[in-house]
């Protein structure tokens, strides 16, 4: 399967890296369960309205096709994936990659992008060279976009790790899944984001945990003692800073899951859903209950939205635990 789409995307970078048209949806790949991921050309995951992401995409485009730079390569790639279109977003990566093929910024979003994709042995390899190229460099953050659409200065180094994190996870490697969240955490340190440090600490003990690290797990759960008003005082939920609770012992299964949308780029009513749910089938799955798991593993899957990484764990925890059924 995965060399299959591995060709797939081969051939999707030799497209003009461009957005389909607005008529119609796009087809990203195969999940996999097998099934068609699509992309709607009215979807645009929380973060901005259709009309503010074409606009935003058509200008990045045209900076990208006057000037190609590892900047205007980022953020038109960048653009494009908060559309959903993860192949095209791809595409303008390994075009740019072939003008800077050291560039570790690029290899950090070319990663992304395969990881969303479901070509988890391929982003291994594009984030293992992009983190030996800032091998002893300090952290760099990206530059934002136009200021009418400006994203976040994001450190480069700390979704690199995070993202090779969720790829090793995926594989169900999880001692390099616990080193490379580990990594992401300590880039995020002097940074002081309590946002990154919550999403590390639940994915970081599931890591460990999942691979019978047990101590090491409860160790980093004790340490967590952070409430939700400190991660956002401004108000809102946070699936993540809700999963450590549940996995705490703070909160009862039988009333965790919630398809609330958080209110936040990102945080659709699909992706609380997915996560909330996957948070559940970890908390069967660590206690040897993987029948209790399935119907949460299902409703993860369940999600219109298939770039979720809750989503994505979710169909390769199902492979892994229930091969040849169907969710």
């Amino acid at each position: 399967m995965l060399n299959g789409k591995m060709k797939y995307w081969m051939g999707a970078a030799l497209l003009l890296c461009a957005a389909p048209a607005a008529a119609q949806g796009s087809l990203q790949g195969t999940s996999l369960l097998g099934k068609p991921m699509i992309t709607e050309p009215a979807r645009n995951v929380g973060v901005a309205s259709v009309a503010l992401l074409e606009r935003a995409a058509a200008d990045a485009k045209a900076d990208f096709d006057r000037n190609m730079t590892v900047d205007t390569a980022t953020w038109y790639g960048r653009i494009l994936f908060y559309q959903g279109y993860s192949k095209e977003s791809a595409a303008v990566y390994t075009k740019a990659l072939a003008k800077f093929p050291n560039s570790p910024k690029l290899l950090r979003h070319l990663a992304h992008r395969q990881f969303s994709l479901r070509q988890f042995d391929q982003s291994i390899e594009t984030g293992l060279k992009a983190a030996r190229l800032y091998e002893g460099k300090p952290l760099e953050r990206e530059k934002p976009g136009p200021d009418y659409f400006r994203g976040d200065p994001d450190v480069v180094q700390y979704y690199l790790y995070y993202h090779l994190g969720a790829a090793y996870f995926a594989k169900h490697d999880f001692d390099n899944a616990a080193k490379w969240f580990g990594k992401s955490a300590e880039a995020a340190m002097f940074t002081k984001d309590l946002d990154a440090r919550t999403a590390n600490t639940y994915w970081e003990y599931l890591s460990l945990a999942r691979g019978g690290q047990m101590r090491e797990a409860q160790a980093l759960l004790d340490s967590y003692d952070l409430t939700l008003f400190d991660v956002h005082p401004a108000g809102g939920s946070d699936t993540y800073f809700d999963g450590i609770q549940l996995f705490k012992g703070h909160r009862d299964p039988a009333s965790f899951f919630s398809d609330k949308d958080g209110g936040r780029a990102f945080a659709t009513a699909d992706g609380v859903a997915a996560s909330s749910a996957y948070s559940l089938a970890n908390y069967y799955i660590l206690r040897g209950e993987w029948e209790k798991a399935k119907p949460w593993l299902a409703r993860s899957i369940a999600v219109e939205s298939w770039g979720f990484f809750a989503r994505i764990q979710a169909e390769a925890d199902w492979v892994k635990l229930f091969p040849g059924e169907q969710p």
